[in-house]
């Protein structure tokens, strides 16, 4: 089912087209159950074009724009000093945030975040450009200790906007998706707090924490010679339902900003092997995303 879509004076998307497009993107994985929500917009007003963006969907990784949010607004003053908590975290084998990780995987861990910045920190759980895969997933589990656990995490992100009551925390990363309930987040609330940070207007937030979320988020490799940043957050699951992410915000100077959230997921590997219908997701989530900015340039 697809959602009305709006468009304003600056930015005028042929939906009927784009809504095409999408659908032959998607018709490679079709019988296999292969689904998209999407979002488009800018930093304020309706968006441009919406697709599915109130379906709820696996979170992924995506969900770690709004821990970010959360963390550096917690720790504002001291974002360039450790935790004394963290120790305390990674050193109880029985700690739900790391209890499912081997003994090996917890002297990674314990090297990486024991004495990390919270800084550090949130560069870790978001790029992990640095990091192994186990450490990326673990920072936001010390971050998801530290402000609570799930429940407690979900309601500060909630409690922060009405917009994000779409995101939901439940589980820890890496941990089994079927005993606590999985993370989940609709296109919608995902666009939410991504237009907020690119707006540099967040509820409670003063501008130099949110000037250091962005320094978090942006991609230096995307910068193009005509003045564009890019500011991205990824979210990808091999389980079922499996789930490819691509989230975000270009910046175009002076004072020109894209928001978008591109989910495709289906509910299991279906005709394919479990890696070969993970490659096909990762390559159909780029080429709609690929294919919404186009139309919204």
């Amino acid at each position: 089912m697809l959602e009305e879509s709006g468009t304003d004076s600056s930015q005028r998307i042929d939906v009927a087209a784009l809504d095409v497009r999408i659908n032959e993107l998607l018709r490679v994985g079709h019988s296999d159950g292969m689904t998209a929500s999407v979002w488009v917009g800018g930093v304020t007003g309706e968006p441009w074009y919406m697709r599915d963006a109130s379906t709820v969907r696996a979170a992924a990784s995506s969900i770690k724009t709004a821990y970010l949010v959360e963390l550096f607004d917690t720790y504002a003053e001291s974002l360039d000093e450790s935790v004394s908590e963290l120790a305390e975290i990674v050193s109880d084998e029985s700690h739900p945030a790391v209890a499912h990780f081997s003994a090996d995987d917890l002297t990674e861990i314990r090297r990486e975040v024991e004495e990390a910045t919270v800084r550090r920190l949130g560069h870790m759980m978001i790029r992990g450009s640095d990091v192994s895969n186990v450490v990326y997933n673990a920072s936001a589990n010390m971050v998801t200790a530290l402000l609570g656990g799930p429940g407690a995490l979900t309601a500060r992100i909630q409690r922060r906007d009405a917009a994000f009551s779409g995101l939901t925390v439940r589980r820890y990363m890496l941990a089994a998706r079927d005993v606590t309930g999985d993370n989940e987040a609709t296109a919608s609330s995902l666009a939410a707090v991504l237009r907020r940070i690119a707006s540099r207007r967040i509820a409670g937030m003063e501008p130099d924490t949110i000037s250091a979320i962005w320094d978090i988020l942006r991609v230096p490799n995307d910068d193009s010679t005509d003045g564009r940043v890019h500011y991205f957050k990824s979210g990808s699951l091999n389980s079922d339902p499996m789930v490819r992410i691509r989230s975000g915000f270009w910046h175009f100077p002076p004072d020109e900003t894209t928001v978008y959230v591109v989910i495709v997921e289906q509910p299991e590997p279906g005709s394919l092997s479990r890696d070969q219908a993970g490659e096909r997701l990762a390559e159909v989530s780029v080429s709609v995303t690929d294919a919404v900015l186009a139309a919204a340039r």
